[in-house]
């Protein structure tokens, strides 16, 4: 599934990053997140961006950016 059809509150796995997208994961990387990390989505609003913690930061994630993010859910 993808990151922007979790729910709060959900643990998931980072799976992959859709293809074609390499300058997006990269920026992702900087960020701190990478396949295999465990996120939790700690806030998820109707339009508004995605939120998800990792290594202990915050990070903000639009909709669109969700959709490129490949996760699995372990809770």
């Amino acid at each position: 599934m993808k990151l922007s059809e979790a729910e709060r509150g959900d643990l998931v796995r980072i799976k992959s990053f859709d293809s074609g997208c390499d300058t997006f994961r990269k920026r992702l990387e900087v960020l701190g997140l990478r396949r295999g990390d465990v996120v939790e989505v700690l806030q998820k609003s109707f339009l508004g961006p995605i939120t998800v913690q990792a290594h202990g930061a915050k990070i903000a994630l639009c909709r669109g950016q969700a959709k490129k993010i490949e996760v699995e859910r372990l809770s």
